[in-house]
């Protein structure tokens, strides 16, 4: 259909109300597993990553999630970047929001993939995670 490979996913779950992104107090806490309960449906637990984008790294002014699948071998990169680990997905907000201010980052993007043992970990990075992590596009 579009050229894009049979295993190429790229999703995105949208709010029901109005809500501009990470910045937006508004932002459903639930959202998370929602997406990854969808995700699963398409890919491995190893292969899922969630993004949302940084305020200035977005093209559209409405909360999204993207669902795509993770990079191979970038899980040594987040060695460099800013973590946290959880068991909850309803948390992730909180837990970006306490890292992001920890290291001093007003503007901020949120990848969660699975973590090797179990839980999840939260990524939080001023670029784009989507760009960093992910296969977002397709190269037919």
């Amino acid at each position: 259909m579009c050229g894009c490979p049979s295993d190429f996913v790229h999703g995105l779950v949208l709010p029901k109300a109005r809500v501009t992104g990470v910045e937006d107090a508004n932002r459903p806490d639930s959202i998370w597993q929602f997406s990854w309960d969808i995700a699963q449906k398409k890919l491995p637990r190893n292969e899922i990553a969630l993004a949302v984008n940084p305020r200035t790294r977005r093209s559209q002014n409405q909360l999204h999630v993207h669902l795509v699948k993770l990079k191979e071998g970038v899980a040594s990169r987040f060695l460099s970047t800013v973590t946290a680990h959880t068991q909850n997905l309803n948390n992730v907000w909180t837990l970006a929001a306490n890292v992001a201010k920890t290291n001093q980052m007003t503007d901020y993007g949120v990848l969660v993939v699975a973590d090797k043992s179990s839980g999840y970990l939260v990524v939080v990075s001023r670029e784009s995670p989507e760009a960093l992590f992910t296969h977002a596009y397709c190269t037919p």
